[in-house]
């Protein structure tokens, strides 16, 4: 299920639809500095939170701005006419959720001022309440690895930190070896994450009906963590979603946070120089980051466009004993343009921390076009290039289990992945839906089976696995001429 969300003239944006799944599971906004990635986010939130419009989009918005939001055939939507003003609801849109924003706009901080400092060492230890074991145990796994690093977790009460002490929010303390540590006194990381649980915790209470759809936005939560507490947090919240059926997103740089995330979760935001928007998805997060590995480097690192090109690469590459005393690396990258600007930034920008050989292998239906662009673009990196035999993903299954459909194949996947709902309805649906028509490229034949593995919990990859193996072991004289280009150039 996902929520339709259109932006007009709000900061650098113009005009963007995005559609945001709302299903359990992790996702990524990411790209560039200044691409508009926590404007999207802070847009977002206004689904389910009433913040100040001021604060967040500024007072310099021209008449006309708006943020659309579209669900399940209902609406909710902002306007700017000299002032916000929300619109009056189309139909009930149920949805809840919560925003963790930036250092400037986000709860994290927002005690961490010079007055709450002469405030906070006033507060009397009868005006504490323990916080909850929900935030005392992660906060001790996730900084220290250790759920009984904090001894004990003490907050003010909202009611009371208000009227008594003048705080916006709830402020934390913890006890260790006797002493008491006030929330301003605490790391920045410390900060951040009791925030983000403290947050966590009243969602999760609140789960009363888990089939209301839950959605949370997290903006750059690294600013402040070690990659080890990210890793953690990441386990945590991944939990979260799945058990409290919440979609929980990040608006992040970090390698950490995204390696761990399917292509498919992962929203590229692209800012091109006529100060239009793109969203790229599904994004390989090499692509988003820009950083290729995370050790001393490669021998050799194959660029190819999705999980498709790699697994037949990384197999070929195993059974033809190309890997002996070579460390290689294949890097799906999300597209033939994506592998094409990432190529030529490694060259332009000396993206790699040690010398490396590349190699790029883009899918066989673009041969033509790719050679034209690269021509018309005047693009020379001077990295060897091929072409699988073999088309995308979605052009092959289109091709294989509709257009001429291959039985052996056909049956393989029936009887391993779609046990509840057949492709023969799959095929069915598609046809009667008319999708077939003008479908070149295979993506609509494509999001019925994808759609259909959400369902059943199936991944991306138990699929890619097996259309992977049938090829090998079908259409071997198709893939004998990327074979021989790999033995040359790993020789």
């Amino acid at each position: 299920m996902k929520m339709k969300m259109t932006i007009t003239k709000i900061k650098s944006i113009n005009t963007l639809t995005f559609e945001l799944p709302i299903d359990k599971g992790l996702y990524a906004i990411t790209g560039q500095n200044a691409s508009g990635k926590s404007t999207i986010v802070a847009c977002a939130s206004t689904v389910f939170f009433n913040m100040q419009m001021n604060d967040y989009f500024g007072k310099n918005v021209e008449n006309g701005a708006s943020i659309l939001f579209e669900l399940n055939g209902a609406t909710r939507r902002w306007d700017y006419h000299d002032g916000w003003k929300k619109a009056v609801e189309n139909g009930s849109m149920r949805i809840k959720g919560f925003y963790e924003g930036s250092l400037i706009f986000g709860n994290r901080f927002r005690d961490t001022n010079f007055a709450a400092l002469k405030k906070i060492d006033r507060v009397k230890q009868e005006d504490l309440v323990e916080g909850s074991v929900f935030i005392k145990k992660n906060l001790g796994t996730i900084l220290q690895n250790d759920e009984k690093y904090y001894e004990k977790i003490f907050k003010i009460e909202g009611e009371k930190a208000k009227s008594d002490y003048g705080f916006n929010g709830e402020p934390y303390f913890y006890e260790r070896h006797g002493k008491r540590v006030s929330q301003i006194y605490m790391s920045t990381g410390e900060n951040l994450l009791l925030s983000i649980l403290h947050s966590l915790n009243i969602r999760i209470e609140n789960r009363a009906d888990i089939a209301v759809p839950c959605i949370l936005f997290l903006d750059e939560i690294e600013m402040a963590l070690h990659p080890s507490s990210l890793t953690r947090l990441l386990v945590l919240l991944k939990d979260i979603s799945i058990n409290y059926n919440m979609a929980i997103y990040f608006s992040t740089h970090s390698i950490e946070l995204i390696r761990d995330i399917a292509p498919d979760n992962i929203y590229f935001i692209e800012r091109h120089s006529d100060n239009s928007t793109e969203i790229i998805n599904p994004c390989y997060p090499s692509y988003a980051t820009r950083i290729l590995y995370d050790h001393t480097g490669y021998d050799y690192v194959i660029l190819v466009e999705d999980d498709l090109a790699k697994e037949i690469i990384s197999k070929l590459l195993r059974k033809y004993k190309l890997l002996n005393n070579k460390l290689v690396h294949v890097l799906p990258c999300g597209g033939w343009t994506n592998v094409i600007k990432l190529a030529n930034d490694v060259i332009a920008s000396n993206l790699v921390t040690k010398p490396s050989t590349f190699l790029i292998i883009l899918d066989g239906d673009v041969e033509e076009t790719s050679k034209k662009y690269l021509s018309e673009k005047h693009v020379d990196f001077n990295i060897p290039l091929n072409y699988l035999p073999i088309e995308s993903l979605e052009k092959y299954c289109k091709s294989k289990l509709f257009d001429n459909v291959d039985h052996k194949l056909f049956r393989l996947l029936n009887d391993y992945i779609f046990h509840q709902t057949s492709l023969t309805q799959i095929s069915e649906q598609y046809k009667a839906k008319r999708q077939n028509e003008n479908d070149t490229n295979g993506k609509k034949f494509y999001s019925l089976i994808e759609e259909e593995l959400r369902k059943r919990n199936k991944t991306r990859f138990e699929f890619v696995d097996i259309i992977v193996e049938y090829i090998m072991e079908n259409e071997q004289e198709r893939l004998e001429k990327i074979k021989v280009f790999l033995e040359g150039k790993l020789s």
